[in-house]
């Protein structure tokens, strides 16, 4: 960017800052959390005049119920399942889809002030969603905005996608969207997940439940049945040996440089966890079943069948080895995501990211999921991931999450300079 543009995009960017931390304040202020997600609706609503002021055509699009009832629902989910889809048609050759979640997870204990009232302190924007991802949302707001002051048009016609129950799985608004056809662009710009690096590539996640069975009888006499309990540390023993094959693989896409300070690895690696467990009827009881649960995150260059292949190959050895009656089922959740890092858009987001944030954003790939993978699969778009909170400082999901300031004006630059 010239300098003088640059100049003036600064200043707009500074004089904005009131209308930027209070948009996200009243983001925050309407609890979008899931489970349940009853403020779907609320929020899509309060955002549809914000956007037509903007210039934007509006739709507030609800889950269809058939598609919500085979795909989504469950006890825990209550509550229209509403998203909102803005364009614009700038006359442009080109369209880029600009996408993000509204949802967010519960709030959860040990915050230091009201997790859906804002609190600014040393530089930083506290409340639930503020990193992911509602301060990507107000961002995108403001950077309309200043476009709008500074007179600049959209090079790219615009789509954006702000889906909901992306917190929760495993069918969110915005795979609705892509199976819908709502999607059409050329690239793809997924503003969830934070600003260390330019996201091209993610892991897929494999959700998985394994029920280990025993026989019950009374305590005082366990030799007439057999302890459920008891046989699932047998079989935890055994996984870690998949464990240990599993977490030797890499992908070829890189981590951020803080994640291989932190971790030591270079690339993403696939993981294999057990992270619940649950069994027993009463003290008195031995338990007659246990049930395992975890998940298997694997790298884009594995594939979901295989995946699930090699996981009931060693659990068939387990059966044959000790006799324990073992019962798996796994649930998918988002695939994987790759793109090209090669790729002519992937190099302008990475140029200007670098250019906002005055530092070299790499190219990186994460570790976790993310429901854009799902849409990308269908329409084939390249994509990139780069959001507005701080892997190491903002503690998305967790207790006084919180935002940069400067970062979020430092985002607000990159889509200025992005779609101009």
């Amino acid at each position: 960017m010239e300098e003088r543009k640059r100049a003036a995009l600064e200043k707009s960017v500074c004089g904005k800052e009131k209308e930027l931390t209070g948009w996200l304040t009243e983001l925050v202020r309407i609890p979008t959390f899931v489970p349940p997600g009853e403020n779907y609706g609320k929020i899509v609503d309060w955002l549809i005049p914000v956007f037509e002021d903007f210039g934007f055509q509006c739709e507030r699009i609800e889950m269809p119920d058939d598609v919500y009832e085979s795909k989504q629902k469950n006890d825990e989910l209550s509550g229209v399942r509403a998203n909102l889809l803005a364009t614009k048609d700038c006359g442009a050759k080109e369209s880029v889809v600009i996408y993000t979640h509204l949802d967010v997870v519960p709030s959860g204990e040990g915050w230091n002030s009201h997790p859906f009232e804002t609190v600014i302190k040393n530089d930083r924007l506290y409340g639930r969603g503020v990193a992911d991802s509602k301060g990507s949302v107000a961002s995108l707001l403001t950077a309309l905005s200043v476009m709008n002051e500074l007179n600049w048009d959209s090079k790219y016609n615009l789509r954006v996608a702000l889906t909901t129950d992306e917190e929760i799985g495993p069918y969110s608004g915005l795979c609705y969207f892509a199976d819908a056809g709502l999607l059409q662009g050329d690239y793809c710009l997924c503003m969830d997940g934070d600003n260390e690096g330019i996201a091209i590539a993610t892991n897929g996640v494999l959700n998985w439940e394994l029920k280990v069975q025993g026989k019950s009888c009374h305590s005082s006499i366990p030799f007439m049945g057999v302890n459920a309990i008891e046989e699932a540390k047998v079989v935890m023993t055994e996984l870690a040996s998949l464990k240990k094959k599993v977490e030797v693989r890499e992908s070829k896409a890189p981590c951020s440089p803080h994640m291989t300070e932190i971790s030591g690895q270079e690339h993403i690696m696939p993981v294999f966890n057990v992270t619940m467990i649950s069994g027993g009827v009463k003290e008195n009881i031995i338990p007659p079943s246990c049930t395992l649960k975890g998940d298997r995150r694997y790298i884009p260059e594995e594939n979901m069948e295989e995946v699930i292949k090699e996981f009931e190959d060693a659990l068939e050895a387990i059966k044959m080895k000790y006799g324990i009656d073992l019962e798996l089922l796994c649930k998918p959740g988002y695939p994987p995501m790759f793109t090209d890092p090669s790729n002519e858009w992937v190099k302008e987001v990475q140029e200007v990211a670098s250019e906002a944030f005055g530092v070299s954003k790499h190219i990186i790939g994460v570790q976790g999921g993310l429901d854009v993978a799902y849409a990308v699969q269908k329409t084939k778009q390249p994509v990139c991931a780069f959001g507005v909170g701080s892997f190491m400082d903002s503690n998305a999901h967790g207790a006084d999450e919180n935002v940069m300031i400067r970062d979020l004006k430092d985002y607000v630059k990159f889509l200025v300079g992005l779609l101009t």
